[in-house]
């Protein structure tokens, strides 16, 4: 298994925190047939949910680490030959699975990567019994990540409610196929022309007047917060951002109280990257950067500027009604790694396409969670300021070339509508959209098809 994303792994130990794709364990032996358990169904289950991360050694329940019973030898104890032979043994579909090592706070922590790809569900294929002949992984059973009554995540035998889902991210993968193949055919075809006709058929149209009026509003009201808060914080460094508000536009059940809104977007965010759109922080260690309640939603600010870790400016407003608003500052202005460029003077080539990927793939996992009807759609208003005298470069990925292109203008805007029954392996042709008034502004500059699609294929592996 190849291209994991280091960075990606550093922070689910860091800052753990369960979800449908995250489950977080505390220190089990491979020795045991109830440690051998927790490891196959977590496998199986994540594989089944279209990959994910199971992370061990922090008690989950707190999710603090267990300093107290690591094995002597952590890295051997869950050696990749270990953790692969299990799953080959017991899993009905043989996939490649990665082990990462991460140390935080004089502890090595195991991270079991499980890869995308499911495309007809996994079950155990025998069973292992315990003590006194327990059963604890039963034969021909789908293991799945499921939302208990709070909508807290867990790992469980699939039920009925789960199949709908299951069968839908098979399918997902299976269409991801159908539409590589698709485009790989029809190479030469006009690109702006197979774009059009993809929007067509996925029914993406021009976002309505009073749809873009209800964005307008979110994106000014998110901003103002945004401002209010950090008021309160004091000064900033100057830089650019990135916004974007969404509504989920239908019908949907009423949440039925905040806290219960906030176990949902939790569990069901993805986590396509490191520091995900619209990530849960209940679990921070720093309380100013956990989330509060102001006016009905669900608001988070988090300002991390130190140049020894991970450098944040990020603002997060999420409503039960289904609107949404974020607010990033460009990483081009607060990285502190050694390639990035000076504060305000370039915009990394490939940033806005997997932030803009990651943002669709996780509004639509948002409204699928919160159970909204089939006629959704989900509006999108992205919003880059700061842009004039920037130049166009790739810093993020320097082997990548790219004429100098300059801006000569300072703030884009783009809407888009994306339906809810868009598979989220199929969100290209949607990226490509959105992104192409912000690249247009560097004289002209469109992004080469094939790039946009491997990026976002890259992300949605969680390669990225």
């Amino acid at each position: 298994m190849s291209d994991v994303n280091r960075e990606h792994i550093e922070q689910l130990v860091k800052q753990p925190g369960e979800s449908l794709v995250v489950e977080i364990k505390t220190w089990i032996s491979t020795d045991d047939p109830a440690g051998r358990a927790k490891i196959i169904k977590g496998a199986i289950a994540l594989r089944n949910r279209g990959g994910g991360y199971l992370v061990i050694g922090f008690d989950d329940k707190t999710m603090t680490p267990d300093k107290d019973s690591a094995p002597k030898d952590v890295r051997s104890t869950f050696h990749v030959d270990v953790i692969q032979g299990l799953v080959t043994k017991y899993a009905s579909q043989a996939f490649e699975i990665a082990v990462e090592f991460v140390e935080h706070d004089d502890v090595i922590h195991p991270v079991i990567v499980v890869p995308p790809g499911v495309r007809t569900p996994v079950f155990a294929k025998q069973q292992l019994t315990g003590d006194g002949g327990k059963m604890l992984v039963e034969r021909d059973v789908a293991y799945v990540r499921t939302l208990n009554s709070n909508n807290t995540p867990s790992t469980a035998k699939a039920q009925y409610r789960d199949w709908d889902e299951l069968c839908e991210i098979c399918f997902n993968n299976r269409e991801a196929d159908i539409g590589r193949f698709l485009r790989r055919h029809l190479a030469a075809a006009d690109p702006s022309a197979l774009r059009e006709f993809a929007l067509t058929l996925a029914g993406n149209g021009p976002v309505k007047e009073s749809v873009r009026e209800r964005l307008d509003k979110i994106m000014a009201e998110g901003l103002g917060r945004f401002l209010a808060v950090t008021k309160e914080q004091g000064s900033l460094p100057k830089h650019g951002s990135w916004e974007v508000a969404l509504i989920i536009d239908g019908q949907f059940p009423p949440q039925t109280g905040l806290d219960e809104f906030a176990n949902l977007l939790s569990a069901s965010n993805p986590s396509l990257s490191g520091w995900p759109v619209w990530l849960n922080s209940r679990t921070f260690q720093d309380a100013d950067k956990r989330p509060y309640v102001f006016d009905s939603a669900w608001e988070t600010l988090i300002v991390a500027l130190d140049p020894n870790t991970f450098t944040h400016v990020d603002f997060m407003r999420v409503h039960p009604n289904g609107s949404f608003y974020s607010y990033r500052a460009l990483d081009d202005d607060i990285s502190s790694g050694t390639r990035a460029p000076t504060p305000g003077t370039a915009l990394d080539i490939v940033l806005p396409i997997t932030r803009v990927g990651e943002t669709i793939a996780v509004g639509l996992s948002f409204a699928r969670a919160l159970q909204a009807d089939e006629q959704t759609n989900l509006q999108f208003l992205f919003r880059w300021t700061g842009l004039k005298d920037r130049v166009l470069m790739s810093w993020v990925e320097p082997g990548r070339h790219v004429n100098p292109r300059t801006s000569r203008q300072d703030v884009v805007t783009s809407t888009l509508t994306v339906p809810l029954d868009t598979a989220p392996s199929t969100i290209v042709e949607y990226v490509k959209a959105a992104i192409q008034p912000l690249y247009q502004v560097f004289d002209g500059f469109t992004m080469p098809d094939s790039v946009v699609e491997g990026l976002i294929q890259r992300m949605l592996a969680r390669r990225f």
